[in-house]
């Protein structure tokens, strides 16, 4: 076994409380709020956390050297303290010790919020690194070898040998930089208040407001400007598959997490009836139909012969104002 240990107690027989969802970490953090006593939907979850975002990387050298991420960052953080609930991510320098921790917290019937990469994950088969993506463990298998894990759209849970879910755990890639990354709370005992969901929605307007040139609304106008260089890059066509997969398929629920989202303002509208009064949820499901239309532009590109500049640049411009229509909108709350 990893860090010199011998045995494992025996396995403790955690009843899981997955169900598949849309996204890793709304999903998962849904499954572990159940599992102490707190019944939401995965969207709420998701508003709860802020997580719409929107993030220019450039990482050289790589396979795609541009990258937009779509969810803000920090969301799992985010949920808990909306919440009130205490969290704080467990890290580690050392694998060994971060694999041990995680034994010792499922041995006590704890399971665990957990960030990985999905290269290390063998299920995903993934010749790609996309780190940032949260599972639960929730028990040891039977044999000890391998951790029972639950993932997103994936029904029920799925073995995965200590060895590859230690590596998963660690990533140096931005902007998800995890250094195994953990958190099992022992007890969860917080309600939901008007209060918190209006905080978390002043916040996640707030927050795309109020960026930079690569983070929230003005990061678009970065990545607009940027197009030439995308152009130029040799292999143009995967830059822009995977920036429409980024958007449409890699766990958003589609329309870059707006559609989501917007199921978060129309449920939430039974706390706050302003929500609706205000037409936010018309709002934001109109940024969900300019996200699902400059992913469209980004997958027909990709097929294309020539690169599409003009037309992606004003699919994101469409982008950009649908959402200061919503931000501006949302701050009034």
């Amino acid at each position: 076994m990893h860090g010199g240990k011998q045995d494992i107690p025996s396995t403790v027989d955690v009843p899981h409380t997955h169900r598949p969802g849309r996204h890793c970490g709304s999903s998962a953090i849904r499954d572990l709020l159940e599992f102490h006593g707190l019944n939401l939907t995965e969207a709420f979850c998701f508003g709860l956390g802020a997580g719409l975002g929107i993030t220019y990387v450039e990482i050289p050298d790589t396979a795609t050297p541009f990258i937009v991420h779509v969810r803000s960052m920090g969301f799992e953080e985010r949920v808990f303290s909306t919440l009130g609930v205490p969290f704080r991510w467990e890290t580690w320098q050392d694998k060994s010790a971060a694999a041990d921790a995680l034994d010792n917290h499922l041995e006590a019937g704890r399971p665990a919020l957990l960030l990985t990469d999905i290269y290390h994950l063998p299920y995903f088969k993934s010749s790609t690194h996309f780190p940032g993506h949260a599972i639960v463990a929730w028990k040891h298998a039977r044999d000890k070898m391998s951790v029972l894990v639950s993932d997103t759209e994936r029904p029920g849970l799925i073995e995965v040998p200590h060895s590859k879910l230690s590596e998963a755990r660690f990533s140096l890639s931005p902007p998800f930089i995890h250094h195994g990354s953990l958190f099992a709370p022992e007890y969860i005992d917080v309600q939901v208040s008007a209060e918190k969901v209006r905080n978390a929605i002043l916040n996640n307007a707030q927050s795309l407001k109020q960026g930079n040139q690569k983070k929230g609304i003005e990061a678009l106008t970065t990545w607009k400007q940027d197009l030439p260089r995308w152009k130029a890059f040799e292999k143009w066509p995967w830059l822009l598959r995977f920036a429409y997969q980024v958007i449409e398929k890699r766990g958003t629920g589609g329309s870059g997490f707006r559609a989501m989202y917007s199921e978060f303002l129309d449920e939430s509208s039974g706390i706050l009836p302003e929500i609706k009064n205000m037409g936010l949820v018309v709002l934001m499901r109109r940024s969900a139909t300019a996200w699902s239309y400059l992913a469209d532009c980004l997958r027909e590109g990709s097929e294309s012969e020539t690169f599409p500049e003009k037309k992606i640049g004003e699919a994101i411009e469409y982008v950009r104002e649908a959402e200061l229509r919503y931000v501006n909108a949302a701050l009034e709350l």
